[in-house]
């Protein structure tokens, strides 16, 4: 039976994936210790040496590539590595910061694969993320378990709010990266200018920022409110004031892979979601049923706002079909019973 886990490398304890993980298993009864370092120093070893003697498995959140190899080679207990994003792919193919045939992209792709191979499991958050995994790296099957991103429901929950009833909110809030596709979500929005009562709320900041806010002004956008970054204890608020929420509409071979961190947010929220048709977001949803479809090409993405919008009966039944989907098994105790299960095994095989 699990009963202590060590989280441990160079990771972010409220980052969501990370949190959905740890609550889920703390209401569940599993201790967890908590052991960030950002440096491979003897402190750090002698830190994992000490405290992995008294744990049953070892996690390695989220983003933590590097530290992998050098926690395994300092303790012989199993350990379980949350990727949730290769290296490789981001960098060169998603951000394209780097060309696919220079040192640098090796170099990525060397993060990855030793990552990789030092773990005793590896999670995936989508079955098209665990065969990237397969087919990129030859990383056995076996290796890879899918565990989904899930939601905190006791935090992400629907709540009434006192917005104007004349004012209908298009929602976004994201990291402004390629795959989220932002810049056809605002090209969506131009298209939508004739409409007096849509304004499209764009919520965070980040890689193309800069470059959306130039192209707003430039094309004089004038039903875009760019929010900026909102603390993560304000952003289940925000969501709730949206009429209608947008996944992502990127072009990348990423955006084809995930289902991100806001789709389980939106749903946990019981709003209606349009984002693009891909096969990630097809392992959990249903078109028409508890997500609404579309292409990334702004006037399919325009024409779909649109329809929702003046069919609300028939939105909020898929609203309530996606909120019922994600509070019924992808909760944060749900997440973490897949969570427990994996490490069991490795437990008992060790």
């Amino acid at each position: 039976m699990l009963k202590k886990v060590l989280f441990t490398g160079n990771y972010d304890k409220e980052y969501n994936r990370t949190k959905v993980i740890s609550i889920g298993l703390e209401n569940l009864g599993v201790e967890i210790i908590h052991l960030t370092f950002k440096k491979h120093n003897k402190n750090s070893r002698n830190l994992i040496k000490e405290l992995s003697k008294d744990v049953d498995i070892i996690f390695l959140p989220s983003f933590t590539h590097k530290d992998v190899k050098y926690v395994k080679k300092n303790s012989n207990k199993p350990l379980i590595f949350d990727p949730l994003i290769s290296r490789y792919l981001t960098k060169v193919f998603d951000f394209k910061q780097v060309n696919k045939y220079s040192p640098r992209a090796y170099k990525n792709y060397l993060k990855d694969k030793i990552a990789f191979k030092y773990a005793n499991k590896i999670i995936a958050d989508t079955l098209e993320h665990k065969k990237y995994y397969n087919q990129q790296f030859n990383i056995p099957n076996n290796k890879i378990e899918v565990i989904e991103i899930g939601a905190d429901c006791s935090f992400f929950y629907p709540e009434e709010t006192t917005q104007k009833n004349s004012e209908f909110i298009i929602g976004f809030y994201g990291g402004f990266i390629p795959l989220q596709g932002v810049k056809n979500i605002i090209a969506a929005a131009k298209i939508l200018l004739s409409q007096p009562d849509i304004t499209f709320r764009l919520i965070g900041n980040g890689f193309e920022f800069e470059e959306i806010k130039k192209i707003i002004s430039k094309e004089k956008i004038t039903n875009i409110d760019l929010q900026g970054w909102l603390k993560y204890i304000d952003l289940p608020k925000a969501i709730n004031q949206f009429d209608i929420c947008l996944g992502i509409f990127g072009d990348t071979p990423k955006a084809e892979m995930v289902i991100p961190n806001k789709i389980f947010h939106y749903a946990a929220c019981k709003k209606p979601i349009i984002t693009k048709d891909t096969p990630g977001i097809k392992e959990l949803f249903v078109n028409n049923k508890n997500i609404t479809l579309t292409s990334s090409q702004p006037q399919e993405i325009a024409d779909t706002i649109l329809k929702i919008k003046n069919n609300k009966a028939n939105s909020d039944i898929i609203a309530e079909e996606a909120y019922r989907l994600i509070t019924n098994n992808y909760d944060t105790k749900a997440i973490a019973n897949k969570f427990i299960s994996i490490a069991q095994k490795l437990i008992l095989n060790k």
